[in-house]
């Protein structure tokens, strides 16, 4: 998952906010450090941190339901290996 489609799930969990979240996920920055590098963060750090669990939950349910598709396309572009 690239940083443009986490950017879009943080967008829809706190658009307010969506930048920081996305930095935090994909480098793995921590609330304190954000705080540091950005000012004051208009949220406290406990609600910070459910919104990037509402986040990542999202992220991982868009792989799971993204995988089955991918299975499926590779195996059409797979040439099988039985041969009868």
């Amino acid at each position: 998952m690239d940083e443009k489609e986490i950017f879009e799930i943080c967008q829809s969990v706190d658009s307010f906010i969506a930048a920081e979240l996305t930095e935090s996920i994909v480098r793995g920055t921590s609330y304190d450090m954000l705080e540091a590098h950005h000012g004051v963060i208009p949220i406290s750090r406990r609600h910070f941190y459910r919104k990037k669990g509402t986040a990542k939950r999202l992220m991982r349910q868009r792989m799971v339901h993204l995988a089955p598709q991918r299975y499926r396309a590779l195996r059409k572009t797979t040439p099988s290996t039985m041969s009868i």
